[in-house]
């Protein structure tokens, strides 16, 4: 492919099919396999794998299948394509896969060809196994319950055959609602999300396979890969083989944030903020070196911020723009002069019927105004020298007497233009 030979890739580094070469053991699913590989040598009859969509359920039930050795394990593996299956299709297919010719259509007929197939296995020194992938479509009591069934069929008192079911929650929701299917289930395992240092080190695994650089992966890259695919492999497969073609795209040697966002986007799986898509001329140039470096710049210089701020919880995830600043207008020069004028009208004008203050009285009148005037947006306007030492400063002695207020209208206008000129 065309835009993978420009990011210096000879294949496909994120192939969602089975490729041998292309596996990464994950620390989870190393555990995972591990369990249910202990689970079947035992001769367990039920046991379950739970994973939520893209977290490698598949991956790990097919190394399950490919590791059971021929000469010790009768091992089958069934992939279910249906939205729901019933118990008599499970079990028609179930016989037809040990090798049954003739199926026969009657439920207690075909229970005997089972079992007569089963106990010819255990006849030759090898156990029985049915690994079921997507097995979450047999979650119905009567499909359970069958395979339940199956699973308690002996023979010299030994259990002919174990059941591996490999499916996404809703599967554990069901055997857990019933306790007569709940006890059946003998091991269950849980797959776990990549942790973020494990996410590094599959990206930098599957892109030096392909003939890449690790490098050609970004940090802030990397981090909006985990947060977006919850961490899930199939996921990461999904977004990170789009977002490649969208740094193809944007003339980007390397991949960046922006280029897992618009994949994102453009995939379904949720809404980013706006941005621009690139432009035709965009998509033909060839990207310089210089551009490569301020993109990779620009990469790095958001990245710290990335988790808390560009990406929401993955419960409920949406890419928003950041909000615009809000507006703040601020009162017209009119409008101050007239606040300013009532201001000091309230202050040096005593109201009719009030007698004379002494010089506390009148000081904390005159603090309390200045503080009322918060509202007033007068905040930020100091208090003029005269005043300032009127309610501050001065200390009056016993006698002390402050200086009479003005009452004439031209002391007033001459100190209206003192605090104006302050």
């Amino acid at each position: 492919m065309k835009h993978l030979r420009q990011l210096g890739l000879s294949e496909d580094p994120f192939r969602n099919d089975h490729h041998e070469k292309f596996n990464v053991d994950s620390a989870s699913q190393s555990d995972a396999l591990r369990r249910l590989d202990r689970a079947v040598r035992q001769g367990r009859g039920l046991t379950v794998l739970i994973g939520a969509v893209g977290s490698g359920k598949t991956q790990v039930a097919r190394r399950l299948y490919e590791e059971l050795e021929e000469e010790v394990f009768e091992a089958g593996m069934m992939v279910v394509l249906r939205d729901a299956v019933d118990a008599d299709w499970l079990l028609a297919r179930f016989a037809s896969q040990l090798g049954v010719e003739q199926v026969a259509g009657e439920r207690d007929a075909l229970i005997a060809q089972i079992y007569e197939r089963l106990a010819i296995i255990r006849e030759d020194g090898r156990h029985a196994v049915l690994i079921v992938d997507d097995a979450h479509a047999l979650a119905t009591r009567r499909t359970l319950l069958e395979l339940c069934g199956l699973v308690k069929l002996e023979y010299e008192d030994r259990r002919l055959l174990s059941v591996v079911l490999a499916g996404a929650p809703p599967l554990l929701e069901a055997l857990a609602a019933d306790p007569l299917l709940a006890h059946h289930v003998d091991v269950r395992v849980t797959l776990r999300p990549f942790e973020r240092d494990e996410v590094d080190d599959y990206l930098a695994a599957r892109i030096h396979v392909a003939g890449g650089n690790p490098s050609l992966v970004l940090p802030g890259a990397s981090v909006a890969l985990h947060e977006l695919s919850d961490g899930h492999p199939g996921r990461i497969n999904t977004l990170a083989d789009n977002a490649l073609f969208e740094a193809y795209v944007a003339g980007h040697a390397q991949l960046t944030r922006s280029d897992v966002e618009r994949a994102y986007a453009e995939l379904g799986w949720g809404e980013v903020g706006a941005y621009a898509p690139p432009t035709p001329q965009a998509a033909r140039a060839v990207p310089s070196e210089e551009s490569d470096e301020l993109a990779a710049a620009g990469d790095l210089e958001a990245e710290s911020s990335f988790s808390s701020s560009a990406v929401a919880p993955a419960a409920d995830r949406e890419f928003r723009s950041r909000p615009a600043a809000a507006e703040v207008t601020a009162p017209d020069a009119g409008t101050q002069l007239a606040d300013l004028d009532t201001e000091l009208e309230a202050v040096f004008e005593p109201e009719p019927g009030v007698g004379s203050m002494n010089g506390d009285e009148a000081s904390q009148t005159v603090l309390m105004d200045f503080e009322a005037g918060a509202d007033l947006e007068m905040t930020h306007r100091p208090l003029p020298p005269s005043a300032m030492a009127a309610a501050t400063e001065i200390q009056l002695e016993p006698g002390d007497a402050l200086d009479p207020l003005p009452k004439d209208d031209d002391e007033v206008d001459d100190l209206f233009m003192e605090l104006l000129d302050d």
